[in-house]
């Protein structure tokens, strides 16, 4: 007789976004689905200060002038978000973040404590305002060997780069305006790919971004690094560390400045091991999910959204879906 196999235990991973995921009114809502979301209102007034912290948490409408603001809102409300879902024993194995969303998965592995993450994201949105100027694009339905090869005849127009490899088809270009504009021109002409302009100012992942990186290594040299409590997943590698240390921080920190973004790497890396993996996206809305939804098979995917709210614990345990190719 044929004994049978047991199943395997799905583990559940959180997902981080980016500054992608930012949108109108961002913590406004995000602190009204759930009261635990004050206590990440308490730290951004303890870290910078009553009355610019104000300005963030109070006010409808308020415009994200910055970089700095743009990074400073979406982590505030992602932290909003993590702390509704302890509140409700809702917790994950693993996490990862994509580009700005590393830094939460610092404070979920236990390597920054989330006042000290804010610090150091307050620091990175002040250094990338100060960046070279230039553009991103989303580039959606081409696959990464064609969008190399537009990339590689637009750098005659100026500094391009690949910065996110997000998913099989699906990825991001940061440059000059010039050349992103010809590559974006390039990409709908000849090869019926869509493409939006996401990033208007701050050509993040990029080359153009070692002066930033340089800039900015000092603050993460100075940051109150902890023993992380799991495995620290970087962007620029998705290779797992499992214990890692001050130094690995800095310097995998110093590279995302400049360097691509692995999202889909990271994500296979994730589901290598064959074991079930249940997602929840821990943010305003479903960027994440959205983009993994044509990549992967079989993978249940639960999604955090505000607009739902956090509310009731059944919410967390409605499946939103199977992913299909």
């Amino acid at each position: 007789m044929q004994r049978a196999t047991p199943a395997k235990a799905a583990e559940t991973v959180f997902l981080f976004p980016g500054q992608s995921s930012v949108g109108p009114d961002i913590l406004l809502r995000a602190r009204a689905a759930h009261p635990a979301a004050e206590t990440i209102a308490d730290l951004a007034r303890a870290v910078l200060g009553v009355a610019r912290a104000s300005r963030y948490l109070d006010r409808r409408g308020v415009r994200l002038d910055s970089n700095r603001d743009t990074q400073i809102a979406v982590f505030l409300a992602t932290q909003m978000y993590l702390a509704a879902l302890a509140a409700e024993h809702v917790e994950a194995d693993r996490s990862l973040g994509l580009s700005l969303g590393e830094y939460s998965h610092l404070v979920h592995i236990g390597a920054l404590d989330p006042d000290e993450a804010l610090r150091l994201v307050d620091e990175r949105g002040r250094c990338y305002d100060e960046a070279p100027p230039g553009i991103m694009a989303a580039v959606l339905a081409a696959d990464y060997d064609t969008v190399a090869s537009v990339v590689h005849e637009a750098r005659r127009h100026g500094p391009i780069a690949i910065s996110n490899i997000n998913a099989p088809t699906q990825h991001v270009i940061a440059g000059a305006e010039a050349a992103v504009s010809w590559a974006a021109t390039a990409l709908e002409d000849e090869h019926a790919a869509h493409v939006t302009i996401i990033e208007r100012r701050v050509p993040m992942h990029s080359p153009m971004m070692a002066p930033v990186a340089d800039a900015f290594a000092p603050a993460l040299a100075r940051a109150a690094w902890k023993t992380a409590a799991r495995a620290y997943l970087p962007n620029v590698t998705a290779t797992p560390i499992p214990q890692p240390t001050a130094a690995d921080f800095v310097a995998h920190l110093t590279r995302h400045v400049g360097e691509p973004v692995l999202w889909q790497r990271s994500i296979d890396r994730l589901l290598s091991a064959g074991r079930p993996a249940t997602f929840i996206e821990v943010g305003p809305g479903g960027v994440l999910h959205n983009m993994m939804t044509r990549a992967w098979r079989g993978v249940r995917c639960l999604r955090v959204d505000a607009a739902e709210g956090i509310g009731p614990r059944q919410h967390f345990d409605a499946t939103v879906g199977a992913w299909r190719a």
